[in-house]
């Protein structure tokens, strides 16, 4: 209840203000009447707004006033055509008349003046109006281009999943043998899938067999998992600490490492296969153009001619996965 009483308050407050605002102004505008009638000038709405400090349309607000206005204006001018009539007109009436035309053209001057001033001032409303408006179109048809985009991409997507599917069915249908990723890995969890002797070299090692590692080793040929273990011995001949050889071994499986290859000589052959991959995955796709090796990394040159680091363009999503999908993989 409190809140809604100050409320209220704020109000009142201000519906006071506004009448005494409005009070003001319409005693101003009586003064103005009353002193262009004393000086025997013309009444017209430019004068009362000139002399009383507002505005012409804010006579023509209030009823009153511009039916006062009106018809004070309307009885002078009646007075005046008869006093311009020739068969009574005089020396003096002529003076007014003449005064009262002045003061009627130096109020139509005035109103003309602040007329324009209006006028130019809509011009303007109009003219940021317009820029919105302008604008506002600008989103709108951005806003349906990317919905577009979006749509085709969407479809893309669809039609290059379908295809996938229709790949997977081919080939298990044109090659019975070859098993899913699923299968193998339901075959991993049989511990009589690993032989004594991968085992006995796997404890020789100090390798614990774990259910990750052996998940890995069946989905690898005889030769892969060979190499994996001779690339680690060799690792560990070195004497460089491991935290764990068991996921050292599996470092080695994932990413096919082979005997005789530094840890640096593995890391680098690594990166470069990946990035060649990506690099002509993403020229297929009109991403970029061309590549350059510097200090401080990959750079490649998008179509837009800038020379982009090759992390950003990651960053932007341009990952080698999403390449691949793209590009129906």
């Amino acid at each position: 209840m409190s809140k809604m009483n100050g409320k209220e308050q704020r109000v009142a407050r201000l519906d006071a203000v506004q009448q005494q605002r409005k009070q003001d102004c319409f005693d101003r505008t009586e003064k103005a009447i009353s002193k262009l009638l004393q000086n025997n000038e013309r009444i017209s709405f430019g004068a009362v707004a000139r002399i009383a400090n507002v505005s012409v349309s804010y006579l023509y607000k209030y009823d009153e006033l511009k039916e006062r206005i009106q018809d004070i204006r309307d009885q002078q001018l009646k007075h005046a055509r008869k006093l311009t009539r020739p068969q009574t007109a005089s020396e003096k009436s002529k003076q007014v008349i003449i005064k009262q035309l002045r003061e009627r053209i130096n109020n139509l001057e005035w109103e003309k003046k602040e007329l324009k001033k209006q006028n130019e001032k809509m011009t303007g409303e109009l003219y940021q109006i317009g820029i919105k408006l302008d604008l506002f179109d600008r989103v709108n048809n951005q806003t349906a281009r990317q919905a577009e985009e979006i749509k085709q991409l969407k479809s893309e997507l669809a039609k290059t999943r379908s295809r996938l599917d229709n790949c997977k069915s081919q080939l298990v249908e044109n090659n019975p043998k070859v098993t899913s990723i699923t299968s193998k890995i339901k075959q991993s969890d049989k511990l009589q899938e690993i032989s004594d002797e991968l085992r006995t070299k796997l404890s020789e090692l100090g390798v614990r067999l774990n259910a990750t590692l052996k998940k890995i080793i069946i989905t690898k040929t005889q030769q892969q998992v060979d190499n994996a273990i001779g690339a680690v011995e060799e690792y560990l001949s070195t004497d460089k600490k491991v935290k764990s050889k068991a996921g050292l071994l599996r470092t080695a499986l994932e990413e096919n490492w082979i005997p005789n290859l530094t840890e640096e000589d593995r890391q680098l052959s690594q990166i470069n296969d990946t990035f060649s991959e990506w690099f002509n995955l993403a020229k297929e796709q009109g991403i970029v153009r061309a590549s350059q090796s510097t200090k401080k990394g990959i750079q490649v040159l998008e179509t837009t001619g800038d020379w982009t680091p090759l992390e950003k363009m990651i960053e932007k999503g341009w990952t080698l996965e999403y390449l691949q999908q793209r590009n129906g993989r």
